[in-house]
């Protein structure tokens, strides 16, 4: 216990001479194990950030460097290394503003009475355009009126997050399906879409900061990977959940419940 009380997590506690001090040693066992996981997740965090921020430093690193090596390059040529190294300037801004958005969500929240049926169209209105780039036709089925109890602005966030996914990592020509519906506690929002899909085994996993599915693909369309861990966030501050169900290659479905009224 004393090397415990030390920090040392890795040492193991074992006094089972009566039942009651082995239930207190199994608790205690349970603690640690969960402090550890903590602890390891706190350095993978660290580590993550680490690496994305300087990921696109280094990329305006080497298109700087290139550009002072060169003599005579045509005015086209430098204007292309201008432009990457504009689009890594930006990355690097989304990055540090999607920490600081994770950061910031605090339990405190401007909870009001709001339209879930407008605040869904304005989510879509703002989308759509992005989703026409790409042929992506989207469809949105209100089954009844729902106001609720919601941070309208940190929920809004949530949900554009979710129809925004669902729009990147999708085939060209394909579909997105939003639903709003309600029982007499909870609304639930489902985004559903047959694009690529997330296998199995990095289901459980998605919802972790930084945490990519298919790293190239992420990058490739602007992800900075702690979209699904803000949602996440701001739906439990809502007292809600979150469910993922998807199959590799046939799309994956995000169902959202949260209550209609917010209980503090």
């Amino acid at each position: 216990l004393d090397m415990v009380a030390e920090g040392n997590l890795d040492q193991d506690i074992d006094v089972k001479t009566y039942r009651e001090t082995r239930d207190i040693s199994e608790a205690v066992m349970q603690t640690i194990r969960k402090l550890k996981n903590l602890d390891q997740s706190r350095q993978e965090f660290v580590s993550n950030v680490s690496h994305e921020l300087k990921t696109p430093l280094t990329s305006i690193r080497v298109l700087a460097d290139s550009l002072m090596g060169m003599e005579s390059a045509p005015a086209e040529l430098y204007q292309e290394f201008m432009q990457d190294i504009s689009a890594e300037i930006d990355r690097e801004g989304k990055i540090i503003d999607d920490l600081l958005t994770l950061v910031k969500s605090s339990p405190d929240l401007n909870i009001a009475q709001t339209s879930i049926n407008g605040l869904l169209e304005q989510i879509l209105k703002r989308l759509t355009p992005i989703a026409k780039r790409r042929n992506i036709e989207i469809t949105y089925e209100s089954k009844r009126e729902v106001s609720a109890d919601v941070d309208e602005v940190k929920l809004s966030l949530a949900l554009s997050n979710l129809v925004e996914n669902a729009i990147k990592y999708n085939r060209e020509e394909g579909k997105v399906w939003v639903t709003l519906d309600a029982d007499h506690k909870f609304f639930y929002v489902k985004v559903e879409d047959n694009g690529v899909g997330i296998p199995k085994e990095f289901q459980e996993r998605v919802f972790e900061r930084f945490y990519r599915v298919d790293k190239a693909r992420s990058r490739e369309t602007g992800g900075t990977g702690l979209g699904l861990a803000i949602t996440k966030n701001i739906i439990l501050l809502h007292q809600g959940a979150i469910r993922l169900k998807s199959e590799e290659g046939k799309g994956a479905t995000f169902t959202v419940r949260i209550p209609l009224n917010y209980i503090p």
